[in-house]
């Protein structure tokens, strides 16, 4: 059943990629023409009247949805000048291959231009691809030096715009290694390839240098690997809004449509290139760079990953904003069977199969996805255990909540944790290896949070069951200490007096 299943996804998605790749290419001359009759016979209706309908049916929509004004607008609304991917931040926590690569363009661009235009010279006559003054050092290396240099700075930075938004969301998803990989190959190709073809039919050569081809080979495995990511794409029909103050429609396409948009416009250009006429930028070269990026993404077996992170939106974006937990549900089973391991795809499914009160499955669910994340993202695994605890009120297995506990406590539930080690410490089931280490544990959080009874009480019982603990004397002097502080040694009468005035003197 699950192979039926897969297949007719797959088949859905050929479809899909088949149909959005063709209209995306052929997209262009149908926007170009409905825009200009739209300029010539409606700009009155663009500059004025538009904007006003739009922040009209702004206004009532944030009406309609009991929702302020301006977190309505945002959402039809953006500032940002440049398309972006729908959902992804443009910043990245960690230094990584995509900042690196934008600073290592930079610093060289600007170094050049900082020694002066002899020095800008020079490097274009020796370092483009097909340079001027040619050596059999230079041959060798120039595809590669060209990938690095820049005509002016615009052409730097309008290509390293493009691998800002397509770069850092691609990463994210394949990791360093696999981007550099394909960011060399495509860029050495586009490098090599145009201007010896050109070479070859006109006997004549040009000088190739820039990013763009690289760049053109991340966004063809972009359009691979991320085909149904969802772009925003600024658009100026606001009017006086856009001029005056940067506002732009938010025109929601996607990804593959977008790229495929840009195909169109280098595969026009490359005729050009290839009947001979001098366009002044290297249609042939971004063309040949997007279809290799595709290329390497099928061989890297994108697809399946892809697949997988498209049926995890649709099941979350259905749960979301349609409330159709039936589908999503749906969705979520199917993902598991093709990935049991898709921890993503357990915390929700869990939600829903805990919708009308804890279950057994649910339950099932969260321990594994817990279980899954441990080692590698503690962190999310603490805050999943949260979740589950507060709906069934059990701990983990001992090694597992006790490595948990340090996570818990950077997290601000420190309490929790203490909670549920005190839970494992009463129950028979424990293993008596793990019992003294979390009852320990259970006393020093209790006495970090001022529960000072709570934990002399763990701290006893500590003392009474294993006698031999190898911090059995730091604990009997910690509680000599705290109960010789006032004459009346009832934890309860040193609490009310310790809060009532002054510090507690516990070490």
């Amino acid at each position: 059943m699950s192979a039926w299943r897969e297949d007719k996804l797959w088949k859905e998605q050929k479809r899909f990629i088949i149909a959005t790749a063709a209209f995306g290419f052929f997209f262009p001359l149908l926007f170009f023409i409905f825009f200009d009759l739209l300029i010539n016979f409606f700009s009155f209706l663009l500059i004025i009247i538009l904007p006003a309908l739009f922040l009209g049916f702004v206004l009532l929509k944030s009406i309609e949805t009991h929702r302020g004004f301006l977190d309505t607008l945002r959402d039809y609304c953006t500032f940002i000048p440049i398309h972006y991917a729908e959902g992804e931040s443009l910043l990245e926590r960690r230094f990584n291959a995509t900042y690196a690569l934008i600073l290592i363009n930079v610093f060289i661009h600007y170094a050049i231009e900082l020694l002066g235009p002899q020095t800008r010279e020079l490097v274009e006559s020796y370092f483009t691809c097909l340079p001027d003054h040619i050596e059999v050092w230079n041959m060798a290396l120039s595809p590669l030096t060209a990938m690095f240099l820049h005509g002016d700075a615009e052409h730097l930075w309008g290509n390293m715009v493009f691998l800002w938004i397509f770069g850092l969301v691609l990463e994210r998803r394949i990791g360093w290694k696999k981007f550099l990989l394909i960011y060399f190959l495509t860029g050495l190709f586009s490098s090599i390839i145009p201007p010896y073809l050109h070479l070859v039919l006109f006997q004549d050569w040009y000088s190739a240098l820039g990013a763009s081809g690289a760049i053109s080979g991340i966004m063809g495995a972009f359009a691979f690997r991320l085909f149904y990511k969802r772009m925003v794409f600024p658009f100026p029909i606001l009017g006086l809004f856009s001029l005056l103050f940067g506002l732009n429609l938010k025109v929601r396409m996607n990804s593959l449509m977008l790229i495929m948009t840009y195909f169109f416009f280098d595969f026009l250009g490359s005729l050009f290139q290839l009947s001979g006429v001098s366009v002044g930028i290297d249609y042939l070269g971004h063309l040949s760079a997007t279809l290799l990026g595709m290329y390497l993404a099928s061989r890297l077996r994108f697809g399946d990953e892809a697949v997988e992170e498209m049926m995890l939106e649709r099941a979350l974006t259905a749960v979301d904003e349609k409330g159709n937990n039936q589908l999503a549900e749906r969705l979520f089973q199917l993902l598991l069977e093709k990935n049991p391991e898709r921890w993503e795809a357990m915390v929700p499914l869990a939600r829903i199969k805990n919708r009308f009160g804890p279950t057994e499955e649910g339950e099932r669910l969260y321990l594994k996805a817990i279980s899954l994340l441990i080692d590698r993202e503690p962190e999310k695994a603490a805050e999943i255990f949260a979740e589950y605890f507060g709906l069934y009120h059990r701990p983990l297995e001992a090694p597992k909540q006790y490595l948990l506990t340090e996570v818990l406590e950077k997290l601000g539930k420190a309490s929790l944790a203490a909670r549920a080690l005190e839970i494992l410490a009463d129950d028979p089931a424990t293993p008596e290896a793990w019992r003294p280490r979390i009852l320990y544990r259970a006393a020093r959080l209790l006495e970090k949070q001022e529960f000072y009874e709570a934990a002399c009480y763990r701290y006893e019982q500590l003392l009474q069951k294993y006698p031999d603990f190898k911090e059995a004397e730091k604990i009997r002097f910690k509680l000599e200490r705290l109960k010789t502080v006032s004459s009346d040694t009832t934890w309860l009468s040193y609490v009310k007096k310790a809060r009532g005035g002054g510090s507690v003197p516990v070490s």
